[in-house]
């Protein structure tokens, strides 16, 4: 059996299909949404989200400070935006 993995594509024509019958293509829907939500429940997907979140200001702040550490700025703007960033990090800070 080869490895198979559904594209977008291949559930917005199962989705299509479902709205002009009642017949397979609904019941297949029906089996991915409750697959979903058990795979939700036992946090399958805790690793995809997190990645998929992006990142805080501090982690924003450790990079722009690691950028300046390497010296890997190769416009003026790069750093601007790196100080800007470090800034509002700063002013998050309590007194």
């Amino acid at each position: 059996m080869t490895s198979f993995k559904a594209t977008f594509e291949h559930w917005a024509q199962v989705t299509f299909w479902a709205t002009k019958d009642s017949g397979g293509s609904a019941c297949i829907l029906e089996l991915r949404d409750r697959v979903e939500r058990l795979e939700l429940g036992a946090g399958i997907h805790d690793s995809v989200a997190k990645a998929l979140k992006p990142p805080s200001l501090k982690e924003q702040a450790l990079g722009a400070l690691g950028r300046f550490t390497a010296n890997t700025h190769t416009h003026w703007e790069e750093m601007v935006r790196d100080f800007d960033i470090i800034r509002q990090a700063l002013e998050q800070l309590d007194d």
